[in-house]
């Protein structure tokens, strides 16, 4: 319940075009942490992945191969978690995208460009026949565009999407080769031991 009651204190004032406080930051992410299932030292929870800001300005690419060698290094908990593969961060719902922009300001006391997961990996030439994907395969079902994106600016083909455009929760296509900093999530499966 307070977890909801945070969301929804969240969710007003991105509505209001507040922006969200670190205090509200802090109270949201501390909030949804489950202590049945641990996130790593440094990482996120919220629902059953966990998330993870990077500082170092990385091109797309060479943030999701970070974010995949993170996930490599990670040691499943004996009897508690198991941790499933890490990428850049999939978003699924709009609490979701409020909670990362959450972890980014606790961590960096602004909203920077930041790149999340997401890419289009058809060459259109038009706007609508755009297909995105999400890295981590997971279903692109949630979306928050900036006004008027994604709009392959002046021509060219802005396959990935960033995040905190505008100062904004809101997204915007950009050139995979542009260094940003980066949000990797990582999925974790809880282990009921078994009696025998």
């Amino acid at each position: 319940m307070a977890m909801l009651t945070i969301l929804l204190l969240l969710s007003a004032a991105v509505a209001l075009g507040e922006a969200v406080t670190l205090d509200e930051a802090n109270a949201m992410v501390a909030s949804a942490a489950d202590k049945k299932s641990p996130c790593p030292k440094d990482w996120f929870q919220f629902n059953s992945r966990c998330f993870m800001f990077v500082q170092t300005a990385r091109t797309w690419p060479e943030a999701e191969r970070h974010c995949m060698f993170l996930g490599r290094k990670l040691a499943s908990v004996q009897n508690t978690v198991k941790y499933l593969g890490a990428n850049l961060a999939s978003v699924h719902s709009s609490e979701e995208s409020q909670f990362l922009q959450a972890v980014v300001l606790i961590k960096t006391g602004d909203f920077p460009l930041t790149w999340i997961g997401g890419y289009d990996a058809v060459q259109a030439n038009v706007e609508k026949d755009r297909l995105w994907f999400w890295s981590d395969g997971s279903t692109f079902d949630h979306q928050n565009w900036a006004k008027d994106e994604p709009n392959n600016y002046n021509g060219a083909r802005e396959p990935c999407v960033q995040m905190n455009f505008g100062g904004k929760d809101a997204w915007n296509d950009e050139l995979c080769g542009r260094r940003y900093p980066s949000v990797c999530s990582i999925r974790t499966c809880s282990i009921h031991p078994t009696i025998n």
